[in-house]
């Protein structure tokens, strides 16, 4: 068996709040269906994850003039910068499956011609990055 450890994948997304609702909601899901330990949150723009200094409006700063670039004049309504994390104790390997099929819930095709609907990105860190461990501490044994 592969060693587990805590790890945290994040999605930047440029949505309104029906669109935030409903891609939690499904990242939500993919999760409970995985039976791996897990914590998931949606932050707003204006918030820095935690141990960090800079907002997730400007960490993710491209993502409205993406969507800007393809709906010209088009006004963004309730869009907002918010970012999807999720903390979960798993090994690499199912760390890596999950994530694209997080992903996926974002964008069903990655291979399509058009834009995507809901301009995003996604990262994900280790263990070794600076306060995951106070982030998740609920997901650590003891």
């Amino acid at each position: 068996m592969l060693d587990e450890d805590l790890a945290e994948i994040r999605i930047g997304i440029y949505a309104t709040p029906a669109d935030t609702a409903r891609l939690a909601e499904e990242c939500s899901a993919v999760l409970r269906g995985s039976a791996v330990p897990h914590e998931i949150s949606v932050a707003s723009q204006e918030q820095a994850p935690e141990g960090e200094e800079m907002p997730i409006a400007e960490f993710y700063d491209e993502l409205p003039q993406q969507w800007r670039i393809e709906n010209p004049g088009a006004d963004p309504e309730s869009r907002r910068i918010r970012e999807i994390r999720i903390g979960l104790v798993t090994n690499r390997p199912k760390l890596n499956a999950l994530r694209e099929e997080l992903t996926r819930i974002v964008c069903p095709d990655p291979e399509h011609a058009s834009p995507c609907p809901v301009p995003w990105t996604s990262s994900c860190s280790g263990n070794d990055e600076s306060g995951l461990g106070h982030r998740y501490a609920s997901l650590l044994p003891g």
